[in-house]
C-alpha cells in the first residue's frame, strides 16, 4: 500500500506492506484522517514525545524511531477484511477509538506504533471492539471529525460543568472548538474563546461562544470578568501547547478556578505553586476522556448539532500530506485539513 512515512524524522511517500489483523482486529481500508496537533509533535519534538512516555510509564505511544512510522489517528475507514474468528461487516464505514492490542496483550496506539499503522496510508488495522459504525446519512470523511471533537466534549463532561457554570476556552482548533460546544449544549454562560486567528475564532462563535479574543488585543480573563456575574466558578480549558500558559493563567484567575490542560506541551514548563495554592486553584492535566463521549461525539455529528464539516478547511492526498503539516505550523488559513489516501 501507499503511506507517509515518518522516515528518518522527515516524510515520505512509499509503498510498504499491508498490515495483517490478528484476533478481534479488522482491516480496513482509509477514508479520511484528520492532522493532529500531536502529529506535528512527533515529527518535531521525536525525542521529547518518546521520553514523555518513558517517563511517565505510559507505553501506548512508544516507537522505533529508527523504523517507519505511519502517523494518523483522527480517522475514518471502510471495512474490508477482518482476522481469525472476527464478526465484521465488509463495507461498512467506521470510525474508531485509535488503539490496538498486539499478540502479548501490550496497548498501542493507532499512528503511534510500528505495528499498527495511522491513516496516512491506504490500510490500517483496527481493534473490532474499538468501532462505530457511521450512520449511513453521514459523509464518512466529516466522520473523521469524532476523535478531535470528542477530545473536546469529553474533557468538557468529566468536569460536571452545568449552566451555573461559565468557561474560557484557549486555543480554538478542532478540540478546543469541541469543548465551546460541550458548554454551549451544557447551557453555559459566558463562554469566551480565545484565539489568535481570525477563521478560527468565527468558528468558535458558530459552536456557541458568546464572545471571542483576539489574545494579542485582550486578555480573554479579563473579558470573562466583564461577562461574568459574581460568585460564577470558572473553568479554563487550554487546548494549546503554549510554554508558560499555565502559570500566566494562575496569576490572573480568580480563586477556586479549575484549569484543565489539554494541548501537550513537549517541552518543561515552570509554575510558581504558591501562587495557585494561595488561590485554591485546581490544575488537571487532561489525556484520556470518557469513552462513552467518542459515539455521543459521532451521533452529535449524526445529528446536525453544530456543522462539522464547516470545520473542514483543506484536503489533501498523500503528496501533500508533508506541506499540509507545514501549513498548520501556522493555521491562520486552516482549522482542519484531512488526509484522503485515495485522492
Amino acid at each position: 500500500m501507499r503511506a507517509v512515512v515518518m522516515r528518518d524524522r522527515r516524510l515520505v511517500v512509499d509503498e510498504v506492506p499491508d498490515p495483517v489483523p490478528g484476533p478481534g482486529q479488522v482491516l480496513v481500508e482509509t477514508i479520511a484522517c484528520g492532522i493532529c496537533g500531536s502529529d506535528k509533535q512527533a515529527l518535531d519534538y521525536t525525542d521529547e514525545f518518546l521520553q514523555a512516555s518513558r517517563d511517565s510509564g505510559v507505553p501506548t505511544f512508544l516507537f522505533d524511531p529508527g523504523r517507519d512510522l505511519i502517523l494518523g489517528h483522527e480517522l475514518s475507514a471502510r471495512v474490508i477484511a477482518a482476522g481469525p474468528d472476527t464478526p465484521h461487516v465488509p463495507g461498512q464505514n467506521v470510525v474508531a477509538l485509535p488503539w490496538a492490542v498486539d499478540t502479548t496483550g501490550g496497548i498501542h496506539g493507532v499512528g503511534y506504533s510500528n505495528e499498527f499503522p495511522g491513516g496516512f496510508g491506504e490500510r490500517m488495522v483496527l481493534q473490532a471492539m474499538a468501532l462505530e459504525p457511521i450512520p449511513k446519512h453521514v459523509p464518512a470523511h466529516v466522520a473523521a471529525l469524532t476523535e478531535p471533537l470528542a477530545v473536546g466534549f469529553g474533557n468538557v463532561a468529566r468536569t460536571g460543568i452545568g449552566p451555573e457554570g461559565t468557561g474560557v476556552v484557549i486555543g480554538c482548533g478542532p478540540v478546543g472548538l469541541g469543548a465551546v460546544a460541550a458548554l454551549a449544549e451544557r447551557g453555559v454562560a459566558p463562554i469566551v474563546a480565545s484565539e489568535p486567528s481570525k477563521l478560527r475564532r468565527e468558528a468558535a462563535l458558530r459552536m456557541g461562544a458568546h464572545r471571542v479574543v483576539d489574545p494579542a488585543v485582550e486578555d480573554p480573563i479579563e473579558v470573562w470578568r466583564e461577562l461574568a456575574s459574581p460568585g460564577q466558578r470558572l473553568h479554563v480549558w487550554v487546548c494549546a501547547a503554549v510554554p508558560g500558559m499555565i502559570n500566566d493563567l494562575m496569576y490572573k484567575v480568580p480563586r477556586e478556578t479549575r484549569i484543565l490542560q489539554i494541548g501537550a506541551v513537549m517541552t518543561d514548563d515552570v509554575i510558581r505553586p504558591i501562587v495557585g495554592l494561595y488561590k485554591d486553584i485546581q490544575l488537571q492535566m487532561c489525556m484520556v476522556y470518557p469513552h462513552e463521549e467518542y459515539a455521543r461525539t459521532l451521533h452529535r455529528i449524526a445529528e446536525g448539532t453544530f456543522d462539522a464539516a464547516s470545520l473542514i478547511t483543506a484536503e489533501v492526498g498523500l503528496d501533500g500530506v508533508a506541506g499540509a503539516i507545514d501549513s498548520l505550523r501556522h493555521p491562520d488559513d486552516h482549522i482542519q485539513i484531512l488526509v484522503r489516501p485515495h485522492l
